[in-house]
């Protein structure tokens, strides 16, 4: 890997050298523009040997798509109007690549998910057959199917190690149901998520990109007040032009969450479960502490389920929650992905 760093630290130095150089010969400035070109070049190299080193990694086979999609739009003359951001993006991504990554297996993302607001909805099991990815079953808790709308933030975020600007701290709103998986005669708990929403196009073209999953980027707000005696937690997106919310009140002190408990059967599910097609699953591993919680005193919630999450789900629009909790959250991090036949 050391290599690698150096040969891309190379790929970088020449233009900004001779860029460097045209301040005393103002002629080179052509030259840098040229020599990015062969910037490109050995990046390309570069990635080629990285693959050739870590073959099961995801994000240097997307780095040679977006490769492969920037000259197939050059030779058909297509896309001309943004194709020519991809290859600043391309350098971007690589780097960030190769100077994150060493010889130790790292997490695809460090984070904090705070303040969840778990409003959980006791359904039949029936309802979510088509969603279930293959290898995974619903996971009950005392017999009982649970689909959850969520809504929290996600804060200090860190990609690969890096903070990329403007993308730190955003909300999410998901809404998820619960799985399990048998691997070397132990259970695997997780979750799989219907439609997770975030105001961040970055955030929703690489999840849904890398790891098959089902985010949709709107218009979104949060709010979080206290008082004397307790706290207001409240999450809004707005589409077609209708401000959707979820919002909880609690008290202010932190209490554990119960061992064998409802709340913790929603929050103690450290997998997440996508389906990649018919035959394949998509597994990925979200670590974190376990959380403690906030009493609730209080739920709101004003959702057009028709249109944020299709017929399938119109019904919960009459439907009241059978719980809700606010788990206070805590740092966590997403582990790379990993295909299951």
């Amino acid at each position: 890997m050391k290599a690698l760093k150096v040969l891309n630290t190379i790929a970088l130095a020449i233009p900004l050298f001779i860029a460097f150089l045209s301040l005393f010969a103002e002629e080179l400035l052509l030259f840098a523009v040229i020599s990015t070109m062969a910037t490109g070049f050995i990046q390309v190299i570069t990635g080629i040997f990285f693959w050739c080193a870590y073959p099961k990694n995801g994000y240097i086979k997307f780095y040679f798509f977006l490769v492969i999609l920037f000259f197939t739009s050059l030779f058909f003359s297509i896309f001309n109007n943004w194709i020519w951001y991809l290859p600043p993006l391309l350098c971007f991504f690589l780097s960030v690549l190769v100077y994150s990554t060493n010889s130790k297996k790292s997490s695809f993302m460090h984070a904090e998910w705070n303040d969840l607001a778990l409003m959980n909805y006791e359904i039949n099991p029936e309802l979510l057959e088509k969603y279930i990815p293959k290898g995974t079953e619903i996971d009950l808790w005392n017999g009982k199917c649970y689909l959850s709308l969520i809504g929290f933030m996600f804060e200090n975020v860190k990609v690969l190690g890096i903070k990329v600007p403007y993308h730190v701290n955003f909300e999410e709103v998901n809404l998820r149901f619960y799985v399990k998986r048998l691997e070397d005669g132990k259970w695997k708990r997780g979750a799989v998520f219907i439609k997770e929403i975030v105001p961040k196009h970055a955030i929703t073209i690489v999840a849904n990109t890398l790891y098959r999953e089902h985010y949709q980027t709107l218009n979104m707000r949060h709010s979080r007040t206290e008082n004397n005696t307790s706290k207001t937690f409240q999450y809004e997106w707005k589409k077609d032009k209708k401000w959707n919310s979820i919002a909880v009140k609690t008290n202010k002190i932190a209490q554990a969450i119960e061992e064998n408990s409802e709340a913790e059967f929603i929050t103690e599910h450290y997998y997440g479960y996508t389906k990649f097609n018919e035959n394949k699953t998509i597994e990925y591993e979200v670590r974190h502490p376990r959380w403690q919680q906030l009493e609730v005193i209080e739920t709101l919630i004003d959702v057009d389920f028709d249109l944020i999450y299709g017929k399938d789900f119109a019904f919960l629009q009459n439907v009241k929650p059978t719980s809700t909790y606010l788990a206070i959250g805590s740092k966590i991090t997403i582990e790379g992905k990993k295909i299951i036949k």
